[in-house]
This record gives structure tokens, sequence and C-alpha cells, in this order.
């Protein structure tokens, strides 16, 4: 397939060449709509700069960016390790919203960045061949890859499944739950972890007992009310896929007169700060969510730097044992008091 020129994208938006060439590098004297919507299409036609000729080291912006749809909840605590990490090795962090892959890869080919972060899910195979081929220096934080000037930084979440299986089984639970995430890498290797765990051990765990959850509180908290009014008979122990939705379930559970952990044990995932002080204080498995950014900030310094070629780095997970967690009940199935 012939390559895309500059000639190419300046026709398609109906400018001057120059005007393509000062747009995607940064000048101040394009318009910011014409900008946006030349960047747009430089994206959507697969359209790299050639860098040949330049000097890079010359030409380096002192500045690494952090692609995301949102900053929130252990998301601002990723960023502010990585921004720590880049101050310390003079580099300052970008934090770019971004609502689709197309946004990111126009902000990267207009080359306002030395190295990407990437925790996108709208970034797609698509995007990522088109990185590849532009050779900057790429971090993913959700998917494993590495390629030339491309590494990925991940918990292993598979492992982070499996050892959740373990110690719920290791308290004697067999009647199981599982509050899933989104379809993200680390929602999807949560839960085939732990139910390739649970096979290993020959238990089965009902359809009906996978509940939405979302990594989100509130969706975790109606979930489980409506299994809840469904009648159904409650399992003992249950892992959720984050901490946020975890205490949906204990909210959900103790409105309804379950006790936690004496009737349900709860097991959450990432330790997010609130769960040491909620009641029960919250059982989960600790990922390490500022060495992850840590790890990411210096992986993209490294490779900006040429000390390696891409690799994946993983990240393992502890337990954390608080309040919400306990040895199985006698019955099968728990019940509410009263």
């Amino acid at each position: 397939m012939r390559r895309t020129t500059i000639k190419d994208v300046a026709k398609a938006a109906g400018v001057s060449i120059t005007t393509v060439s000062h747009a995607l590098s940064g000048g101040s004297d394009v318009k910011q709509e014409t900008r946006e919507r030349i960047e747009k299409l430089a994206a959507q036609m697969n359209y790299m700069p050639s860098f040949s000729g330049r000097n890079l080291k010359n030409a380096r912006t002192g500045v690494i960016g952090l692609y995301s749809r949102y900053i929130r909840g252990f998301y601002g605590v990723l960023a502010d390790a990585m921004c720590d990490a880049c101050q310390q090795a003079g580099f300052e962090l970008d934090v770019i919203l971004a609502e689709s892959g197309d946004m990111v890869m126009s902000s990267i080919l207009s080359k306002r960045v030395d190295g990407a972060i990437i925790l996108h899910s709208g970034f797609g195979d698509r995007h990522t061949e088109v990185l590849r081929e532009t050779e900057l220096p790429a971090v993913f934080l959700d998917r494993e890859f590495s390629a030339g000037r491309i590494s990925s930084v991940l918990f292993d979440s598979y492992k982070t499944g499996c050892q959740a299986a373990d110690y719920l089984c290791g308290l004697g639970h067999r009647e199981f739950m599982f509050i899933k995430g989104q379809d993200t890498y680390d929602g999807v290797e949560r839960r085939r972890g732990f139910y390739q765990r649970l096979r290993e051990r020959g238990i089965d765990l009902p359809s009906e007992r996978e509940l939405e959850g979302a990594f989100d509180r509130t969706t975790a908290q109606r979930s489980m009310e409506r299994f809840i009014a469904s009648g159904a008979p409650m399992p003992t122990g249950i892992f959720a896929a984050n901490d946020d939705s975890a205490i949906g379930c204990i909210l959900a559970l103790t409105a309804a007169g379950y006790r936690v952990p004496e009737d349900v044990s709860i097991l959450g995932c990432d330790n997010i700060e609130l769960g040491q002080w909620y009641t029960p204080s919250l059982t989960t498995m600790k990922t390490g969510i500022s060495t992850m950014g840590r790890l990411a900030a210096q992986e993209t310094i490294a490779l900006i730097n040429g000390e390696h070629p891409g690799r994946i780095t993983k990240t393992e997970s502890t337990i954390v044992e608080r309040g919400s967690c306990a040895g199985a009940p006698l019955s099968e199935a728990a019940a509410p008091v009263g």
C-alpha cells in the first residue's frame, strides 16, 4: 500500500503543504481549529512525518505524554508516580485525555512528546502498527506488546486471579462469586486466572454467579442488589476485580442483612487507600500502582535514551489481609441475619 505523504494530507484538508507542516510541528502561526482538523486527518490517514535529516537529540521536547480517557481513582495515583519519576530524570509529564485512538495518534504524530505512555482501550491494532512505524518510544500499560522502541509494563493480572482463588480456597470457601471488571487487559486477565485456578481445584463457577462490576462501586452494588432480590443462594466467597466494586458489594450485602465476613468474605484488588479505612477494612490484592507508574516512566525514558529495545515487564501482587475475609461458615451458602 502506498505510503501517505504530506501532500495527501494537505489535499484532504484543503490547505497548503506548509500549513500541514506547521500544524504537525507545533507552529504557532496555525489556528487551533485548523491544527486540530489537520491532526485528525493525519491520524486517520496514517500519515507519519519524516524525521530524517533532523537532529532528534536537539529536537527533544523534554516531555513524556500519558494518554488515557480519564484520570480518576487509581489513575491519579499512577500519574503522580509517573510525574515524580519524570521530574527526577529531567522530564515533564503531560497528561492528555483523549476520547479516541485517533486523537491519541494525532498528538503522537505531531511530535509534541519524546515518548508516550498509553493506557487507552480505544487505541487499537491499527494505531499500534502506525505507532511502531513512527519509532516513537512508547510504553503500553494495558496490553502485552513489544517491538522496536515499544515496551509494556503490566500487572501480572492472570497470576493475581490465581492468587485470589488460592487465598479464598485456603480459607475453606467452595461456593464463589466473581464481580467482573471491564474488558480491559487487567479485567480479562484477573477473570481468566481466577476461573482457571478454580477449575484446577475442581470447582465450577456458575454463570449466574458472575456479576457486572465495571470497576465501579455503584454498578457492583446494583448488580449485587439484583442478585439478592432473585433469591438465589449466596456464595460464601466473593472476588471483586477491583476494590471499588468490592466496596459496592459490601454496601449491598450489609443493607440486606448479611454480615461481612461472618456470612460472606469479600476480596478486592488494587489496595486503594479507602480500603483500609472502610468497615470492615478490605482484604485485597496489592498490585503496586505507584510502582507500576514509576516503572512505566523509567522504561519510557530508557527507550528515549536508546538503552535497550522494547520488552515486557510484569509486576506481581501480594495479599493484604484485613477484615473482610474469614474462614468459610459451616453452611454451604450464606444467609442474611434476621
